[in-house]
């Protein structure tokens, strides 16, 4: 059966059978297989995508990475180019303009009827990670006077273009959002069944401007297959669905981690870098927390009277270190997620506050005394143990709550807390870290600074 030809076998398939033969194929075959396959080429020969009916080529370009959309699309001869513009989602055209040259687009946008040309450059106009910037504008409304029968009549003209039928969405004659219908009540209805009897008027929209994490937190917490999008007078622009969530999910924890690990953001896969592509999104990180180290060189050597009257003191220095950056960055790292999902927020920051002072002491407690234990059990040194206990002690107490806290300062600032899970928050807990450690020595030591 065609439906199952995949890589290879496909790409054999597309080279060698007539054009009514891999249409009929391709029609039974998913568009992220066909791509698949496509990709196995360093670069996608003509032939094959001359071979591909317009309809099939515009799901590729729509399944492909925003970065390969435009150059899959740059390949096509301008008579395909301007059928594959005709047909794709306003949202997915959006952004595959962006990586088109602006000459081109320019001619391409001319081209277009002058209602789709106007959508197109509204899109555009949008925070590309605003809900305006992911919408599609491609959405059923209905009217107050339509029927169940009249509805069936309407989707069997205007349904296929749309980006989803799920919901319908009634509409005053401003365009006003006034109510939503679900597909399912209506299949389920008699015909000669007013739209008003099953429309629901408490309809979750979300505003043009709001930014694309929050837009997920929505979808999240409602499980919608759609939302949609409204200006500030409730009108409405266009609509949302789960698949553009699902990437904006994907990218934004993929952002997350990458900032949590210091690393700037990369848009290309691992494999398709170039050496030099992946060596500029670390340095400059890697950068700063050399620069940064420098304080805590600057700590070491203010007590170097100090360790040169215990020198045992320098060999906990590392565990110091590594334990105070690991539980901030366990706070931290629990504090980000919650806020990206929507559990935390800036109004919760004494809470959080309150509750990882708590767990600070029970875990400082306990990393203290097992600490204390070792040390009395290996060296008998009690002063040593002492030192090292009251230092991890506080060194876990001041990590924990500099790893919540921050985040949420973060937050506040319109800064990304992601970047505060990790590098910021180990350079700052390390150099407190050498402080508490080497002031508590001073002071059991009775060393003269």
């Amino acid at each position: 059966m065609h439906e199952h030809l995949k890589g290879k076998e496909l790409l054999q398939f597309l080279e060698t059978k007539s054009a009514a033969e891999i249409k009929e194929a391709l029609e039974y075959i998913h568009p992220a297989d066909i791509l698949d396959a496509l990709e196995e080429y360093d670069e996608i020969p003509l032939n094959i995508l001359a071979r591909i009916p317009n309809e099939i080529l515009v799901d590729i370009i729509e399944e492909a990475e925003e970065e390969d959309k435009g150059e899959i699309f740059g390949m096509l001869d301008p008579e395909q180019k301007l059928d594959v513009i005709s047909e794709m989602a306003s949202d997915e055209l959006a952004d595959m303009f962006e990586y088109i040259e602006e000459a081109e687009a320019e001619e391409l946008l001319a081209s277009l009827d002058i209602e789709r040309a106007q959508e197109l450059k509204e899109l555009m106009q949008y925070n590309p990670k605003s809900a305006g910037g992911i919408m599609a504008k491609e959405f059923i409304s209905v009217k107050d006077t339509m029927n169940v029968k009249d509805t069936f009549k309407y989707l069997q003209i205007h349904g296929e273009d749309a980006e989803s039928i799920s919901y319908l969405y009634m509409l005053d004659e401003h365009e006003i959002l006034k109510g939503v219908v679900s597909l399912r009540d209506i299949v389920t209805s008699e015909f000669n069944t007013p739209l008003t009897e099953l429309v629901n008027p408490n309809v979750v929209s979300v505003p043009v401007d709001m930014d694309q994490e929050e837009v997920a937190q929505v979808f999240r917490k409602y499980g919608f297959a759609g939302v949609p999008v409204v200006d500030f007078q409730k009108k409405m622009l266009g609509i949302i669905t789960a698949d553009d969530v699902l990437d904006i999910v994907v990218d934004e924890s993929t952002e997350d981690f990458e900032r949590m690990s210091a690393l700037a953001h990369h848009e290309q896969e691992y494999l398709d870098s170039t050496v030099y592509s992946l060596a500029r999104s670390r340095i400059f990180w890697l950068l700063f927390l050399m620069i940064s180290a420098t304080f805590t060189g600057i700590i070491i050597e203010k007590y170097e009277i100090a360790l040169e009257q215990v020198l045992i003191l320098v060999a906990f220095i590392p565990m110091l270190m590594d334990t105070g950056g690991n539980a901030g960055s366990q706070s931290a790292t629990l504090i980000t997620r919650g806020m990206a999902l929507g559990e935390i927020s800036m109004k919760d920051f004494f809470p959080v506050f309150f509750k990882e002072l708590r767990v600070s002491l029970l875990v400082g407690s306990v990393l203290s005394v097992v600490n204390m234990l070792r040390i009395w059990i290996t060296s008998r040194e009690l002063k040593l143990g002492i030192t090292v206990s009251i230092a991890m002690f506080f060194t876990v107490l001041l990590a924990n709550i500099v790893g919540a806290t921050l985040p949420l300062i973060a937050r506040k600032f319109k800064m990304d807390p992601a970047i505060m899970a990790s590098p910021v928050i180990t350079t700052i807990v390390d150099a407190m870290a050498l402080i508490i450690y080497f002031q508590t020595a001073v002071k059991i030591y009775g060393i003269t600074m």
